[in-house]
């Protein structure tokens, strides 16, 4: 899932579908007996802070895995 950071406007740009994908992942973790709940906020920040470990690529690096 792509979300953008806009500096400019000093926003989150989150996907059209952003909320119906965090409802399924909500769906699977509630049926999967687990008391965690993303919201729009804590599913960002997780992320990000995933994210930030990792090198920062320009849209014409490749990547390689």
């Amino acid at each position: 899932m792509r979300i953008i950071i806009d500096t400019e406007k000093e926003r989150i740009i989150l996907p059209k579908n952003f909320f119906a994908q965090l409802d399924k992942m909500n769906k699977v973790l509630a049926d999967g007996g687990s008391d965690k709940k993303w919201t729009a906020e804590t599913y960002v920040r997780e992320q990000f802070e995933k994210v930030i470990k990792n090198t920062m690529l320009r849209p014409e690096d490749k990547v390689v895995r």
